[in-house]
């Protein structure tokens, strides 16, 4: 099955496209140059989504093999932007792959005084006034050689020129003969204050020998939001100029390359799904996407359009022109209001002329449009656009008039009246969900009641899958994944369809269910996380999502090997299902688990024995199927369910022997057979024979008797008590 692009950046020079390996070997012949004592900040410059933190991926690939160089890499967008929390990680991260060396002897003794440190334990006493800020003159006194334990005071400490060369003597001593380069990315997602305090962190550290930290910005963008809190007057450019002592330029990506790269994808998606371009489709492809390419800039703009042709070409190819498909996609994404201007501009754009004479066409009929034409705004190469796109647009201006309305229904152009609304159609309802609007949704994870409302408005049945996928693209930015799963869990209850399995598709619940185990995979309280899921479904009743939920959780934490695997110790998951069973048992106090529903609640029988025993099952049962009727309809309950291919009618299964002897594991299956004889409709059943038995399988031609929803008839309760008392007595 084809896998949409991910946005996030490459990791193995085998997916470089770019020939970002050529750069990232230059980069590190720069670094190595550095004498061991020198310690610089570096500036790598690059637009957003221009590839910086792949090229970054690189350099740490290769720098992994040198003895010389450690590197280290932190994201400062993903630790929340707070200068503390990152300066401190800087040292953990410098400690750590010093101490985990083999030879511990400086590097170890290195290792533990940056672990002091960091915890603001000097590695010697003091007893002098420390400047809490190097801005005021604000003092603290020391006499214990121990500052309180909160990385606040790390910096401060740091930028004590009082205090600091004894320790930094004593540091660099350590990392002799050694360079550390710290990688610092996405510093360009943050407000300038946050950009500030940063810069201001690493620079009381920045000249310690050996050390030297990589900054991956866009320069522009860090420059105006730094200048915003400066005093009026001060450059932001200025400001940045000052810390960073060696900028470069990530290399531009030539225009030819971005093309040849989307050029590549396409054609891969086109042999993909078995569409062949005819010549002139493939130059009239070319000359629309070159009055268009100037909105694709960089790696990024490339995924962005290869995932949408990913969802859109297997419903949309052999139903409307793919090159018009192709193209109209890339101005949905890139110029949101040419393409409005398109929807709604339908008469204009394809009603043809049918009156022969030119001059009589321009000097009359076409009066009316050429001035409604000249109305739009829209600048000369989207007009030209327009003019390639359709044939009777471009007869406004041309004076020529293209009549052959076949030829563009053959080829299921946009221009065609038959056509034109297939493009739109779908187009909004089922994709129109950008990235941009999943990244705010993932950055409400820990607001839950704004993020119900953006979840809401945003995501929907049609665009449910590739919402989910482009969720996972952005996992690393999900502030609360356990607010953000009960949430998805809360909207997909709405959909009517949750538990429909089109074809061989996973329903939109089962799949929620395989992309929350991928959100909490990172979790540290996978247990409590579970377990918050569960109650939270059994708080809203949803009584047919509970058993989906134990289930996911007891097949998974088995599969080992499974991509989907959830990780809990033995200790855990029997605690899990401890929890479990204690729901199951509070519903059965209150009646609520159902004995004779047509949805997913039936298999809360399954676990209620299988975390307990028999023992409760069977009384609860007893205590509430007493009649034939209810006997029969508790056991077509677990009747499988089977939907033909192609169409949406489910039907079901007949009785067989290991739904027969589930059901006798819940409960005593004598109890039920005896309630059965005992009815006169049914006694004449006993000792039946097998060829008198009737077997859905035997008449889904003949009529509809199986269909789900029919179960509660007169026939269908016949065929089952058949089914049953056979097994039974063939059982005893």
């Amino acid at each position: 099955m084809s896998k949409y692009t991910s946005d996030q950046p490459i990791t193995e020079p085998t997916n470089d496209e770019f020939n970002r390996a050529v750069f990232a070997t230059d980069f590190i012949k720069i670094i190595s140059n550095f004498k061991d004592t020198e310690s610089y900040v570096i500036g790598l410059y690059g637009k957003w989504g221009s590839g910086k933190t792949s090229t970054i991926n690189l350099i740490l690939k290769q720098l992994a093999s040198k003895n010389d160089i450690y590197s280290i890499s932190i994201n400062a967008w993903a630790l929340g932007g707070d200068h503390e929390i990152i300066l401190w990680d800087i040292l953990n991260q410098i400690s750590t792959k010093l101490t985990d060396k083999k030879a511990k002897t400086k590097r170890a003794r290195f290792g533990h005084l940056l672990k002091k440190v960091s915890k603001a334990e000097l590695p010697f006493d003091l007893s002098s006034e420390i400047p809490l800020d190097s801005s005021t003159k604000n003092n603290m006194n020391s006499s214990s050689g121990k500052i309180l334990n909160t990385v606040s005071y790390l910096g401060q400490i740091l930028s004590s020129s009082d205090n600091i060369s004894l320790a930094r003597n004593r540091i660099e001593s350590y990392i002799k003969n050694k360079k550390i380069i710290v990688f610092i990315d996405d510093l360009d997602r943050l407000p300038g204050k946050q950009i500030i305090n940063i810069l201001r962190s690493i620079n009381t550290i920045a000249d310690y020998g050996g050390i030297s930290y990589v900054l991956l910005i866009d320069i522009q963008y860090v420059s105006s939001a730094v200048e915003e809190q400066l005093p009026f007057g001060q450059s932001g450019s200025e400001f940045i100029e000052k810390v960073i002592q060696l900028p470069i330029d990530l290399p531009t990506l030539t225009q030819e390359k971005i093309d040849h790269v989307l050029f590549d994808k396409i054609n891969i998606l086109l042999i993909e799904h078995k569409i062949t371009l005819s010549e002139d489709e493939i130059q009239r492809f070319q000359r629309l996407y070159f009055e268009l390419n100037k909105y694709i800039k960089s790696p990024r703009d490339i995924n962005k359009i290869i995932n949408v042709l990913r969802f859109r070409m297997p419903i949309s190819n052999t139903e409307i022109n793919i090159v018009d498909l192709i193209i109209l996609e890339i101005i949905r994404l890139f110029d949101k209001r040419f393409y409005e201007i398109i929807k709604t501009h339908r008469d204009l754009l394809i009603n043809h002329i049918h009156i022969p004479s030119v001059k009589y066409r321009l000097d009359s009929h076409n009066k009316k449009r050429t001035i409604d034409a000249d109305k739009l705004d829209i600048n000369s190469d989207q007009k030209e656009i327009l003019q390639q796109l359709f044939p009777a647009f471009d007869a406004l201006y041309t004076n020529t008039n293209f009549s052959n309305k076949d030829t563009l229904r053959k080829l299921k152009r946009i221009a065609d009246e038959n056509y034109f609304d297939l493009f739109f159609a779908s187009l909004d309802s089922e994709i129109n969900v950008s990235n941009k609007q999943i990244l705010e949704i993932v950055q409400l994870s820990d607001t839950p009641d704004k993020l119900n409302k953006a979840l809401f408005s945003t995501i929907n049945t049609n665009n449910f899958d590739f919402a989910l996928r482009l969720i996972i693209d952005n996992i690393s930015l999900i502030k609360d994944p356990l607010i953000l799963s009960t949430n998805l869990l809360d909207l997909v209850d709405t959909f009517q369809t949750k538990y429909d399995s089109p074809g061989l598709q996973l329903s939109p619940f089962s799949t929620l269910l395989l992309r929350i185990n991928d959100i909490l995979r990172g979790s540290n309280t996978k247990l409590t996380d579970y377990i918050t899921l569960l109650d939270h479904n059994y708080h809203k009743k949803r009584i047919e999502t509970l058993p989906l939920l134990i289930r996911e959780v007891d097949v998974y934490s088995e599969k080992k090997d499974s991509k989907y695997h959830i990780n809990l110790t033995e200790d855990e998951l029997a605690e899990y299902k401890k929890h479990a069973l204690e729901i199951i048992t509070s519903l059965s106090v209150n009646n609520e688990i159902p004995v004779a529903s047509h949805d997913t609640s039936n298999f809360l029988y399954a676990y209620w024995v299988k975390y307990g025993d028999k023992t409760n099952s069977d009384k609860y049962i007893k205590r509430r199927v007493q009649t034939s009727t209810e006997v029969l309809d508790f056991i077509s309950q677990f009747l499988g369910k089977a939907t033909t291919l192609g169409t949406s009618i489910s039907r079901r299964t007949d009785l067989n022997s290991s739904t027969y002897e589930s059901i006798d594991s819940y409960v005593d299956v004598s109890y039920l057979y005896q309630i059965l004889i005992s009815d006169s409709t049914y006694n004449q059943l006993m000792n039946i024979k097998q060829n008198t038995v009737d077997y859905f399988e035997d008449m889904i031609d003949e009529n509809a008797l199986s269909i789900v929803g029919n179960e509660q008839s007169a026939e269908f309760r016949l065929i089952i008590a058949k089914q049953f008392i056979y097994l039974y007595e063939q059982n005893t």
